[in-house]
């Protein structure tokens, strides 16, 4: 039944103060990454292993006499020249000792000293590859994550209905329970082991099979299952002898600039270098289940030389069109799935219905400031893919079996680096990048990319930049710069062109758009940010408009404009205020929301416990506002807020021993433009819903 909201504000209000927690961040990483959501049209998208990534660096420091010393790279820690220096440094004088001898590198400043120092250890590498089990046993780290997540409203698809109804609609409800349960296993010795176990239920999908209804139980038949939904396992070792790297399990990879090979996601820092430093196998250990490879992968280096070879295996979803009558077994599918969830009759009827297997190898030779690699795989489906018969899918990919191979490159001068891609899939489809950075002085830097990405050009694991959601059918330039202007100021443009030269599904003509963004950042102390964003989009959509006989394509301008501030007020408090405001113009109307919120985090110094509590205020006329939320350990909450009303929210934590920590968050929003939240299955029927969370976090 649905809690009454009074109920749980009395809640927090007698909560002890103890039980409350604060997650900070780097806050233009933040920025980031709720950028790249704003951007994704797949609501579905979890952003967590790019956030986990970022723990991952934070929590275990980067050996700088290593080659783990790129991955600060990847989150712009420090730019890809000041990393070059560093490596000039280190051929130059031998492996780093001591923390001051990085004020002697060109380009290393106090600040950006100040922001790696926490990040970075230094260890001797001649014994490096000398493990002794006995080692691994008395050195390695062990953490246990349990969480548990749920709507505390009563959604259309939990209430009850008939046996009859059911059986004769088996997706009018969800099978299973309300709850989200996530447990994790994570193992790790230094850099050079990683192991762990990822379990898994969404909301609305059943943990055992005797709680479902006889009915739907014989209609599923062999389909149904008991344990959770979603189960992975990783082991991966680094550096060891010749062998850089080898991953048994969950994995990723990633190549290039992620135009041939990028499973998985990578993070886009607007205003920055887009050249891509990450590691080329790593472990996949967030609940993404898309997102992600199952088999094996190694990369071995002999001298300038690495080769990476890599097989993966796994059940996909999907949506099937036609079965074979005596074996039971797709034949068609019209579709693969990637959002994991499996909630009712027809969701879990279209779970692992097929095989999806990856085959292949990368080869790169690399020396001080180059590097070139070439990768070729082969994708197989078990059933064959035949999208629909839609004008703007006309060359999505079809068929069983599809080849794609690729070269990139990276040149890095003092000043200058240049990086590209090209890559081909076998029906002859092309799609290239290529891209600059230049600084022209220690406090100016600009990047220049071109993209072109052919309308018939299909790979299954491509993510290199794009202004769409894929790398087909798009042309464009992308410019940006970033000026030191003082030392606490940092002026930041970026404006990207593009094109489609083919229909998309929200297009059915060719079009064009670009996006411009302006950001003025002062830092005048590590703990406090300000800055100002001004914002300038334009894009085409088809025409709504009931008066067209046929969808004429339509401009739509949106314009944002944004204030934040974030800093310290005494030792314990600090504040983030926010106030943005967007004006849109669509088919001739003109759609005006704004958002306002005030965040207060209580982080009291030397105890074990902090707290973060929000008041906002949105209303979105068209579309949706987005705001970073704070949330439990290697979370990542975006609000997406659509209409009027309020949302607030509190999260806390608390470490009641040296080992064990608990977390939670509980929010509310408020609507003042419905009487029903969502629609469907996913319907409320009033005007405000809760959510609640609990983490148990044991480290050993």
């Amino acid at each position: 039944m649905d809690i009454p909201p009074k109920t749980f504000l009395i809640f927090i209000l007698v909560l002890p103060i103890h039980y409350v927690y604060c997650q900070t961040n780097n806050e233009l990483i933040i920025e980031h990454i709720v950028r790249m959501s704003e951007n994704n049209d797949d609501e579905n998208t979890d952003y967590s292993e790019i956030i986990e990534a970022y723990w991952d660096i934070v929590e275990n420091p980067v050996n700088i006499n290593s080659e783990d010393i790129d991955r600060l790279v990847e989150f712009k820690f420090i730019s890809v020249f000041q990393l070059e220096n560093i490596k000039n440094y280190k051929r130059n004088y031998g492996d780093f000792q001591f923390i001051e001898e990085l004020y002697e590198v060109d380009g290393m400043d106090r600040k950006s000293i100040e922001v790696i120092k926490p990040l970075i250890c230094f260890e001797d590498k001649k014994n490096d590859d000398k493990i002794s089990l006995n080692q691994i046993i008395r050195h390695g780290k062990n953490k246990v994550f349990f969480e548990v997540n749920q709507c505390l409203n009563k959604k259309e698809g939990y209430k009850g209905i008939d046996d009859s109804v059911l059986y004769a609609k088996p997706n009018s409800i969800y099978l299973g329970s309300p709850h989200k349960l996530y447990l994790r296993y994570n193992f790790s010795y230094r850099d050079k082991i990683e192991a762990g176990l990822v379990l898994e239920k969404d909301p609305g999908e059943y943990l055992f099979k005797n709680n479902i209804n006889d009915s739907i139980r014989s209609m599923l038949g062999n389909k149904c299952h008991s344990g959770f939904d979603y189960t992975s396992f990783h082991f991966i070792i680094f550096s060891f002898g010749f062998c850089k790297a080898l991953a048994i399990g969950d994995y990723k990879i990633s190549f290039g600039q992620g135009l041939t090979m990028g499973n998985g996601m990578s993070f886009v820092a607007r205003g920055e270098s887009l050249l891509r430093r990450n590691k080329k196998i790593s472990a996949s250990k967030s609940a993404n289940e898309g997102h992600y490879l199952r088999g094996i992968a190694s990369t071995l280096k002999y001298d300038d030389f690495e080769l990476s070879i890599f097989y993966s295996n796994k059940l996909t979803d999907a949506n099937v069109l036609t079965y074979d009558s005596l074996s039971n077994t797709p034949l068609e599918i019209t579709s693969l799935q990637q959002s994991g969830l499996h909630r009712t009759y027809n969701e879990i009827m279209d779970r692992k219905v097929i095989r999806q297997q990856l085959y292949g190898a990368n080869l790169s030779y690399k020396i001080a400031n180059f590097q070139l690699g070439y990768t070729i795989h082969k994708t197989h489906l078990s059933a064959e893919l035949n999208p629909e018969n839609n004008v703007y899918n006309l060359f999505y990919f079809r068929g069983q079996d599809i080849l794609n191979q690729g070269l990139d490159f990276y040149y890095i001068l003092k000043n200058i680096v240049f990086y590209g891609e090209v890559a081909m899939s076998d029906n002859k489809g092309f799609a290239g990048l290529i891209g600059g950075t230049f600084q022209a002085a220690g406090y100016i830097d600009f990047t220049i990319l071109y993209r072109n990405y052919a309308r018939n050009y299909q790979c299954l694991y491509s993510n290199a930049f794009a202004a769409g959601s894929n790398t087909r059918n798009e042309e464009g330039f992308y410019f940006s710069s970033a000026f030191s202007l003082a030392a606490n100021w940092r002026f930041i443009n970026s404006i990207d062109f593009y094109s489609n030269d083919f229909f998309k599904n929200t297009c059915h003509s060719p079009s064009h758009g670009y996006e411009f963004d302006s950001q003025l950042n002062y830092t005048p102390e590590s703990n406090t940010l300000l800055f100002i964003e001004f914002r300038n989009k334009h894009k085409m959509n088809n025409s709504t408009s009931a008066e067209s006989f046929q969808r004429d394509l339509i401009t739509e301008r949106n314009n944002m404009i944004r204030l934040h501030a974030s800093y310290q007020i005494t030792d314990d408090i600090s504040l983030k205020n926010r106030v943005e405001y967007h004006f849109n113009y669509k088919e001739d109307d003109e759609y005006n929301s704004y958002l306002i919120y005030q965040d207060v985090l209580y982080a009291p110094i030397d105890k074990t416990y902090n707290i973060a509590f929000r008041y906002e205020l949105f209303n979105a006329e068209s579309g949706s506002v987005y705001a970073y939320e704070n949330d439990v350990l290697y979370a990542f909450a975006v609000g997406s807020l659509s209409g009027k009303g309020i949302r607030t929210y509190l999260v806390g934590k608390i470490k009641l021993l040296e080992q064990i920590q608990f977390s939670g968050k509980i929010g509310f929003t408020f609507y003042d433009d419905r009487n029903e939240i969502g629609s469907g299955l996913e319907k409320i029927g009033n005007n405000w819903k809760s959510d609640g969370k609990l983490q148990i976090v044991w480290s050993f």
